[in-house]
């Protein structure tokens, strides 16, 4: 059974698109491409845009009815929902307007590469903002730093290798960068792993006036099986991509796969977060 699609489609999707914003940055400085490959890694920004934006399309079902979504700016710095819509749109402005002033080659480079910073920071404070939302002292599943680690864990590594499938259909000819991002994120996913064990143990000793931890894991077994298996799988092909003599196309298509396998997993995982939600009374 899934809980709360919307929002499990919501938050894995901004996060997959901030994480792969703050990685092609950080990919785009290391390997210095050519101005032919930067103009393609500037269409794999588009796609990280088509990402957050759809991310946002599914958080605005959630109200109901989608003209419902401008309420959420009503309480802006003393409600978390609000600093959370608020961020989250200033990102996506400030990563958009980037990206268009680039492909049209408009504006001075200093006016587009302060927009870049400011893109970069809005999306780190817009993931923090987003994991203050479900800071709930009646929730008791969320109310733990866990919840953090693991919301910032998506970034880092769904976010990683969209970033890596970007990079490598950009055709980032830079051996050093592709094996970087690989070693960079299939750690993270081994340290996700670990976090993931450790949320599973805190959510298991839970326990209210009438509902049980063990009970709300047990139900959510299926979809805690899938994502540690599918995590697991996508390490695997991530290594095997890289590692292994695959010709450039056929790699390309390996890493894709590789990366909706680990979308697919966090998908699973964030339903097991959302089907844990039962509050400290007696609900």
């Amino acid at each position: 059974m899934f809980y709360e699609i919307p929002l499990v489609a919501f938050t894995v999707l901004a996060q997959t698109a901030v994480g792969a914003h703050l990685t092609v940055n950080g990919a785009q400085l290391l390997a210095k491409p050519n101005a032919q490959t930067v103009a393609r890694l500037n269409w794999g920004r588009f796609a990280i845009l088509v990402v957050m934006g759809l991310g946002f399309l599914f958080s605005t079902t959630h109200m109901g009815s989608p003209l419902r979504a401008f309420n959420a700016f009503n309480k802006v710095g003393s409600a978390a929902l609000s600093n959370e819509i608020l961020t989250g749109a200033s990102f996506l402005t400030f990563a958009g307007l980037y990206w268009l002033l680039t492909v049209l080659n408009v504006a001075g480079a200093g006016v587009r590469k302060a927009l870049n910073v400011i893109s970069i920071v809005l999306g780190v404070v817009f993931m923090f903002a987003m994991a203050n939302v479900y800071h709930i002292d009646t929730v008791p599943a969320w109310h733990t730093p866990l919840t953090v680690w693991t919301f910032w864990f998506t970034v880092v590594t769904l976010g990683v290798m969209f970033a890596a499938v970007i990079v490598n259909v950009a055709g980032v000819e830079s051996r050093c960068v592709s094996r970087t991002l690989m070693a960079l994120g299939v750690s993270l996913i081994l340290c996700h792993l670990a976090v993931t064990a450790m949320q599973v143990l805190y959510f298991a000793g839970l326990s209210t006036a009438i509902n049980s931890g063990v009970a709300h894991i047990t139900a959510l077994s299926g979809s805690l099986s899938a994502q540690l298996t599918l995590t697991v799988i996508a390490a695997v092909i991530w290594l095997l991509a890289e590692l292994s003599a695959l010709p450039a196309n056929a790699k390309r298509w390996v890493l894709i796969i590789g990366f909706v396998a680990l979308f697919a997993a966090e998908i699973f995982g964030r339903n097991v977060f959302y089907g844990m939600h039962f509050t400290s009374g007696l609900y």
